[in-house]
């Protein structure tokens, strides 16, 4: 993982869809579960000695580590490895957030919806699985997802917490 100096805080993401975070210097993580949680350590690292209490960050990091986790459980499924570009910027009291990977792309171009998973009633239990893009989508903001040049790129804003 590239480890970058960190970001101060910066404007409201820019009009037109994108988002102010777009032109920061990339923090390039390997695709694999260890390359996630150092991305969400580095997110910690550099955001929280700004927030003004210890849980600022628990919901940006759910839905970041949901984010993640899916590029790679799902977009380098089929590829085995890859790599993830992932910018931050603080934007007031908002975390801006732009993920870009090469892996394959979303069912139909589109984002997933979030939708639960069915909750039947099993000698299992509840499902283990299907909670993602239900937790992304109750926690993140001005979510877009584009493909180019085989590049997914998804763009998200998540409010921080008042402490």
């Amino acid at each position: 993982m590239t480890l970058l100096d960190p970001l101060r805080d910066g404007p409201d993401p820019a009009p037109g869809g994108g988002h102010a975070c777009a032109g920061t210097e990339p923090i390039t993580l390997a695709a694999t579960p260890l390359g996630v949680r150092e991305a969400l350590a580095e997110m910690r690292r550099r955001f929280a000695p700004s927030s003004p209490g210890p849980d600022t960050l628990g919901m940006a990091e759910t839905v970041l580590a949901e984010v993640l986790n899916n590029v790679v459980e799902h977009a380098y499924r089929r590829l085995g490895e890859g790599v993830i570009e992932l910018r931050m910027e603080r934007c007031g009291n908002r975390l801006c957030v732009d993920v870009r990977d090469h892996g394959d792309p979303m069912p139909d171009g589109i984002l997933p919806g979030g939708a639960l998973p069915p909750l039947d009633d099993t000698e299992d239990g509840p499902p283990e699985g299907g909670f993602g893009w239900f937790l992304i989508r109750a926690m993140a903001r001005e979510l877009s997802y584009t493909r180019e040049n085989g590049q997914n790129r998804l763009c998200f804003v998540v409010p921080l917490a008042e402490a």
